[in-house]
C-alpha cells in the first residue's frame, strides 16, 4: 500500500512538474503576445499620427489649391477685361486715324486750292 502511495505521489509530482513546465511555457507565450500586442499598438498609434499629418497636409494643400484656383479665375477675368480694353482702344485708334486721314486729306486739298490761288 505504501508503494502504491509512493507511486501515486511520484506520478503526481511528475504531473505537477509537467503542468508547471506547461504554465511557464504559456506564461512565456503570454509575455510574447503582450509584447507583440504592444508593438502593434505602437504601430497603430504611429499610423494614426501619420494619417492625422496627412489629413492636415491635404487640408492645407486643398486650401492652397482653392486659393490658386480663385486667383486663376480672377486673372482670367482680368485678361478678358484687358483684351476687351485692347479691342476698344484699337477701335478708338482706327476711328481717330480715319478722322486724321480725312482731316489731312481736307488740309491737303485746302493747301492745293490755296496754292492755286
Amino acid at each position: 500500500k505504501l508503494a502504491n502511495l509512493r507511486a501515486e505521489a511520484e506520478a503526481s509530482n511528475a504531473l505537477a512538474e509537467e503542468y508547471e513546465a506547461k504554465i511557464k511555457q504559456l506564461e512565456l507565450e503570454s509575455t510574447s503576445k503582450d509584447h507583440e500586442l504592444l508593438s502593434i499598438q505602437i504601430r497603430a498609434k504611429n499610423l494614426e499620427d501619420q494619417l492625422d499629418k496627412a489629413e492636415a497636409q491635404l487640408q492645407l494643400t486643398s486650401a492652397k489649391y482653392n486659393e490658386a484656383d480663385l486667383k486663376a479665375e480672377e486673372a482670367e477675368r482680368t485678361v478678358q477685361k484687358l483684351e476687351q480694353e485692347l479691342i476698344d482702344k484699337e477701335q478708338h485708334y482706327e476711328d481717330i486715324l480715319e478722322k486724321y486721314t480725312g482731316a489731312k486729306a481736307e488740309l491737303d486739298e485746302l493747301a492745293r486750292q490755296f496754292d492755286e490761288l
